[in-house]
């Protein structure tokens, strides 16, 4: 397989950015933004200022398709995403999903096969956005690669030489569907937690209660992650309390900063599928079920 050389990305939000940057310096323009007419019109006009500095991206067209699609929405547009990524998508095209929740893997494969999806997501401390200015302090990690990677696949060694090239730091855990769970239970507790008592990270930290009742959130899904046999469930909610504690007090949520904005939540991502998944199961799940009903009324 030749090397990766050109790469397309959609959704210019907290996370595409940190992305967005780092490809476009070093690729110039082989990297390219998918976004519709009206988008398009804001970026040239706007431009991205990202930490201090404005950035002008190429424009991605389907007479081009890019070796690599990076899907960097928020999952309540993944479905918007997929069909707007469709006429980019070639024969030979990658598609990685930095998505929140569990689901966007499974969506794009049935839509373009799963030859061309690697499972994925994104960890770091979240971005601080106004407008189109937007500001991160540069902790991050892609963690990426096919279900079982304890052999390296092609396809994953190609992506990875293109992280070195790029300067974007990468993990190839060996699991991927127990990665995935992991950075779902984090979520589970942490980010419907500070968006529901409206609280930084540093509110779990401190406070007893707070974490309890990340900790109550979180238990239901390792409860359920458990029962679907994903390896190291017992070990979910230790893991994630101890991200927790590592985060950046004063740091918020993705899902916090959706609330305070006015703008829709990833709630049907996250605890959402948890319920559809824990009702499959026959477990209850009271507080998510709690969380769901509340965010979902906002």
């Amino acid at each position: 397989m030749k090397e990766i050389e050109r790469v397309s990305l959609i959704g210019l939000g907290a996370v595409g950015n940190v992305l967005a940057t780092r490809l476009q310096e070093e690729l110039g323009c082989r990297f390219t933004v998918i976004a519709d007419a009206r988008r398009r019109e804001t970026l040239r006009r706007e431009g991205i200022v990202f930490n201090g500095v404005r950035y002008d991206f190429a424009f991605a067209e389907p007479t081009e398709p890019p070796d690599l699609i990076l899907v960097a929405t928020k999952a309540t547009a993944l479905t918007e995403a997929t069909e707007a990524i469709a006429p980019y998508t070639g024969p030979r095209t990658s598609i990685l999903s930095l998505l929140n929740g569990l689901d966007s893997e499974r969506v794009l494969a049935e839509r373009f096969g799963p030859e061309r999806v690697l499972y994925s997501f994104f960890m770091g401390h979240p971005s601080l956005r106004e407008g189109n200015r937007i500001v991160h302090d540069g902790a991050f990690c892609v963690h990426f690669g096919e279900a079982d990677n304890r052999i390296v696949s092609e396809r994953v060694q190609r992506i990875s030489r293109l992280f070195d090239r790029t300067g974007i730091p990468y993990e190839i855990p060996p699991d991927m569907p127990a990665a995935l769970w992991q950075k779902f239970v984090i979520n589970i507790g942490c980010n419907q937690t500070t968006a529901l008592l409206r609280r930084p990270y540093g509110h779990l930290q401190t406070n007893g209660r707070a974490l309890a009742l990340a900790v109550d959130l979180m238990r239901e899904a390792a409860a359920v992650a458990e029962r679907l046999h994903i390896a190291g469930a017992e070990q979910l909610v230790d893991r994630a309390v101890e991200a927790i504690r590592s985060m950046n007090p004063e740091g918020k949520s993705s899902m916090l900063q959706d609330v305070e904005a006015g703008r829709p939540t990833e709630i049907d991502s996250l605890a959402g599928t948890l319920c559809r998944l824990a009702a499959e199961q026959g477990i209850p799940v009271p507080y998510n079920a709690a969380a769901l009903q509340i965010l979902s009324a906002l």
